[in-house]
């Protein structure tokens, strides 16, 4: 493999436009974002190289300890000679030390007398370290960018659809009912706290070090180094080895990568909403768009799907990271060629997470008819634990105590759902051929219109199922217990409201005040 000035791949002599050579690693270009490249490109890299040996010697010069005519004409001839990036790598490859061939590019360009002062005192990481900060300060700032039309997205969304109602599901099952508004807010205050937790490790990016070797300041002294980081916009981090300890950028990279969760999260509930059946979400599907090679009524739900793959990158390229807390007493390198292939791809990684999602929600249909089709074939179970606390507090004068209300309420359910007779006998006898399933296809539609558990119980209708152990008296008493507590007609007013939406939903007006403000 080679490379040329322009950072193109060529493999066996053969151009690879797909590939694109960017701080010394291969990124693809499918997930690559022009900024970040940018940003952790060779050319930038130098530059705040520069930028840092440039403000060692103006520290000097303000501390007085060296002439400002020395910083001046340094300045001036190095500013003005452009780093010659073809020469540096072919340099590099002579001394396999990328930092002390950048020394010896810019060396050519100063006279003898003034080069004792170029890197006067330094060791690499001294020059490297500011720069690598600086990096992934401009990262940060671009991913934090990114981040927030996504959430002024589910702000919209959350008021859009605060009266959309829609089944809720835990352990993939119905549970209670919700709007789909509020479960905007759910999302939305996992990446508000994502985007908190961002920025609050980046207190760890104000540090930098220009404290020698072992960091002992046998270089240079702390005047010096304090002076140098305040032009370049840093503080001194005392106690630094030859690098700083990277226990400062493993939050980081954790924040980062909790991100990129939080999108798939979002994610995987879209998909599971897109499933066939009774589909109440689906992701952007365009007009020329194909779901399968194969299969050609399929919308499949590939946005989510990549998204769920850049969280499987995320996760690894964070654990490379966390991996560097680890070093060799005061240095190895051990450390610095995760970074250059972890960084900038965990960076590549959420942001085009954060912008498939972004393009996911601008375009995300969402089908209410199906939600409250959904609510109607639940058949009153949406309200099942109402129901069960209902009946603990009425049916305590009659004897009915909690274990006997929690079972009312499941036999009821088991009830509403019994499978027809043509379900059971197919159950019972599955068919012994292909030709014998296929006549079944037609047959086996039950017709009978949906009872719910809010008649069953309140009209004392109960009756026995196999699927729960009480025998026909039990059911029979608690039928006539039923029976009494509806006699009362303020009892019936009060379980017809157990049903409703407006009561039901009553409690979501507290997340839209205490999370939007309205």
């Amino acid at each position: 493999m080679t490379y040329n000035s322009h950072h193109v791949i060529y493999i066996d002599g053969f151009l690879q436009p797909s590939i694109t050579y960017i701080g010394g690693k291969i990124i693809i270009a499918r997930y690559e974002h022009p900024t970040i490249s940018r940003v952790w490109s060779n050319e930038n890299k130098l530059k705040l190289w520069q930028k840092t040996e440039f403000a060692v010697i103006e520290a000097r010069a303000n501390l007085g300890l060296i002439n400002r005519e020395i910083f001046t004409s340094i300045f001036e001839k190095l500013g003005n000679q452009e780093i010659d990036i073809a020469w540096w790598l072919k340099r590099e490859e002579e001394t396999k030390h990328d930092l002390n061939a950048f020394i010896d590019e810019r060396l050519r360009f100063l006279p003898i007398e003034l080069q004792k002062y170029w890197h006067d005192g330094l060791t690499s990481y001294d020059t490297e370290e500011s720069a690598f900060v600086s990096t992934l300060r401009e990262s940060v700032s671009l991913l934090k960018e990114e981040l927030k039309p996504l959430i002024k997205r589910l702000e919209e969304m959350s008021i859009e659809y605060r009266y959309t109602v829609m089944l809720a599901r835990t352990h993939g099952q119905w549970a209670e009912i919700e709007s789909f508004g509020k479960r905007c807010l759910t999302w939305l205050v996992i990446l508000r706290e994502g985007l908190r937790n961002l920025e609050r490790t980046e207190e760890n990016l104000k540090f930098s070090k220009l404290s020698g070797a072992i960091g002992n300041y046998q270089g240079i002294t702390a005047e010096i180094e304090e002076e140098a980081l305040r032009i370049l916009g840093f503080q001194p981090f005392y106690g630094a080895t030859q690098i700083l300890p990277r226990e400062l950028y493993a939050p980081l990279a954790q924040a980062i990568c909790q991100i990129v969760l939080s999108l798939n999260k979002i994610a995987i509930d879209i998909r599971l909403g897109a499933r066939s059946g009774i589909t109440i979400l689906q992701e952007p599907f365009g007009k020329k768009q194909k779901g399968s090679s194969a299969m050609p009524h399929k919308k499949n739900t590939i946005s989510g799907e990549k998204i769920e793959g850049m969280a499987r990158a995320a996760k690894g390229y964070m654990n490379m990271l966390m991996d560097n807390v680890v070093t060799w007493e005061e240095r190895a390198i051990e450390q610095s060629s995760v970074e250059r292939i972890a960084w900038p791809d965990l960076f590549h990684v959420a942001i085009h997470a954060i912008k498939t999602m972004n393009k996911v929600l601008q375009g995300l249909t969402v089908y209410p008819d199906n939600m409250l089709k959904e609510i109607n074939e639940s058949c009153g179970c949406y309200a099942a634990g109402e129901v069960k606390e209902f009946l603990r507090h009425l049916g305590a004068p009659y004897g009915l105590g909690t274990e006997g209300a929690y079972r009312i309420v499941q036999l009821a359910a088991f009830n509403v759902f019994e499978p027809s007779e043509e379900a059971k006998r197919l159950r019972e006898n599955p068919p012994t051929s292909i030709a014998e399933a296929q006549r079944m296809l037609l047959p086996l539609r039950n017709t009978r219109k949906p009872i719910s558990t809010q008649d069953i119980i309140a009209n004392g209708k109960l009756v026995v199922s196999d699927r729960l152990e009480a025998n026909k008296e039990t059911i029979e008493e608690w039928n006539r217990i039923l029976v009494k507590i509806f006699e009362r007609p303020e009892n019936r007013e009060k379980w017809n409201q157990l049903f409703a939406f407006e009561y039901l939903l009553k409690g979501e007006n507290t997340l839209y005040e205490k999370i939007l403000g309205v």
